[in-house]
């Protein structure tokens, strides 16, 4: 009996000692699922890029699927023989889906996917407000930062201002990418000047005469009066790219000042002077008189039929004209790129180039998974400018047949002559919307080699980017949107009033943009570029 009883004692003390063991193995586990769930999905702790390195053997043998969705040139879909899929399939061992679409659709569609929990891995725009707001919502990684160093070929574009462009309260919210090579200025008639002998205008005052004389005196010489001295594109809403004109007064919008303050052009004068300048050549007629209703593609037409003498563009303007004219070279030698003409002591420089081309960011859901998140990174940094791999994506090169020749003075040349897929499936070309700028120096043609359009570009971009810009403040700050649009939406409506002559009261005006929000955010915008040191 005795011995019964030690026995059932001891399957007791076992049973015991089992069911502690279990429970401290459950906790164990439970612990290491917590400790991956806060490290993966990119908290400031160094783990997660130990956990990142070490299924790198594993990741490249796994099939890894993922979703893109991103503001796109074409916006139209490939079919299953697209070569860039392939490509990507070939050397990442990633299954792509691309969904690309126009600047305004691109939200809706992500806040429908979001809200179903259907979230992309990747997503790509032009618009960092975006970016701001899905992080806000906590749906996108919530911090780069542990992950840069897996991103050198990416961090090595960056320059101190795209860092602080992406960084939200310490955070880096998303990848900026780099900007297209700054090659926006005026476009002059130099054949109407020449055939007017007119110098070339330095100063408001010297713009206001040529525009007179493209307008009234035949510049064509075709006897007809049915030339204007300039153009815009309002779209019924806005002045347009007109408004670049106002930098012959100074910087625009938020900006430090010469005195070392935070200004807005509205408060500080400049506004007002572009808007005096705007009601003179509307008053004399010296304006396309569709300026303020026409789009940008309306407003082609009257520009390569030879009837605008100036307008905003890049030196691409060549190319769209001989290709409007039908390529017989008779548009190469029209325009000229020139300075913004000086108003004022502060005046006469080109408005900022952009900080960055748009930002990419991952879901928060992707990047909780180490194996899609380290092949994210591998793919991400392996095509960026200047890689093999940002070739490909972005050209085509080693994935479509495409060669670059390098031209003179170290521009290149890719010709889509023997490029038959982009020319049935245009889609493809938005493979490269989110890795593309224009530093990379490439000219694009359908011929074999450049020609004179080609060359007569490649010149007035490089003379329009050597020409003095302002500092870009404005991309740097991260004001409330809602306040900043409705802000806009009052301007908008004052200065077409103002330009037509129907308003006359400025200090009304300003003092109303002060009073509806612009003190906050000029208060706010301070606040910032000190927290910044970017204030003298």
């Amino acid at each position: 009996m005795k011995r019964i009883k030690d026995e059932q004692m001891k399957r007791k003390r076992w049973a015991l000692l089992l069911a502690v063991v279990l429970l401290l193995t459950a906790i164990a586990a439970g612990c290491i699922d917590r400790n991956e769930s806060l490290t993966t999905a990119g908290s400031s702790s160094s783990s997660s890029i130990e956990t990142d390195d070490k299924p790198e053997s594993k990741a490249s043998t796994n099939t890894i699927r993922l979703e893109m969705m991103e503001n796109g040139w074409s916006n139209t879909p490939t079919d299953a023989e697209d070569p860039w899929r392939t490509w990507i399939k070939d050397q990442f061992n990633i299954e792509m889906t691309m969904n690309a679409m126009p600047i305004g659709d691109l939200e809706t569609k992500l806040l429908v996917r979001f809200a179903s929990n259907e979230q992309p891995d990747l997503i790509f725009t032009w618009d960092r407000s975006l970016i701001t707001k899905l992080h806000k919502q906590g749906v996108i990684l919530d911090d780069w930062t542990p992950y840069l160093s897996r991103l050198p070929n990416v961090t090595q574009t960056w320059n101190d201002q795209m860092k602080a462009y992406a960084t939200v309260d310490g955070k880096v919210i998303g990848l900026p990418k780099l900007p297209d090579a700054f090659t926006w200025t005026l476009m002059l008639r130099k054949d109407w000047l020449d055939a007017l002998q007119l110098p070339l205008p330095t100063t408001d005052a010297e713009l206001l005469d040529v525009l007179r004389k493209f307008t009234y005196e035949d510049p064509d010489k075709n006897g007809k009066d049915d030339t204007w001295g300039i153009s815009s594109a309002g779209a019924g809403s806005d002045v347009g790219e007109i408004s670049v004109l106002e930098s012959m007064y100074g910087q625009t919008g938020f900006h430090v000042g010469p005195d070392g303050t935070v200004q807005h052009s509205i408060v500080n004068g400049t506004h007002l002077k572009f808007l005096t300048f705007m009601r003179t050549i509307v008053n004399e007629k010296l304006i396309d008189p569709n300026w303020y209703t026409q789009g940008w593609e309306q407003r082609k037409q009257k520009l390569y039929e030879g009837k605008i003498g100036i307008v905003h563009y890049p030196g691409v303007i060549v190319q769209e004209g001989e290709k409007a004219t039908g390529a017989t070279g008779s548009t190469v030698e029209w325009w000229d790129a020139i300075q913004i003409p000086k108003g004022s002591e502060i005046g006469g420089k080109r408005p900022p180039a952009p900080i960055a081309g748009g930002m990419l960011a991952v879901s928060a859901q992707a990047a909780k998974d180490p194996e899609k998140m380290a092949r994210i990174l591998t793919f991400i940094d392996s095509t960026v400018y200047p890689t093999e791999g940002y070739w490909a994506l972005r050209w085509g090169v080693g994935v479509n047949g495409q060669n670059v020749t390098v031209l003179d003075g170290g521009a290149k040349y890719i010709s889509l002559k023997n490029d038959p897929y982009r020319k049935e499936r245009s889609g493809a070309h938005d493979w490269g919307t989110w890795v593309a700028t224009s530093q990379d120096g490439v000219l694009e043609g359908q011929t074999d080699r450049p020609g004179l359009a080609d060359k007569q570009q490649l010149a007035l971009d490089r003379k329009a980017m050597s020409m003095a810009s302002y500092t870009n403040y404005h991309e740097l700050l991260n004001l409330d949107a809602q306040l900043a649009s409705d802000l806009k939406k009052l301007a908008q409506a004052f200065n077409i009033q103002y330009i037509l002559g129907k308003e006359n009261d400025y200090e009304a005006f300003k003092q109303k943009w002060l009073k509806a929000g612009g003190q906050q955010l000029l208060d706010e915008a301070s606040r910032q570029l000190e927290e910044m040191n970017r204030l003298p």
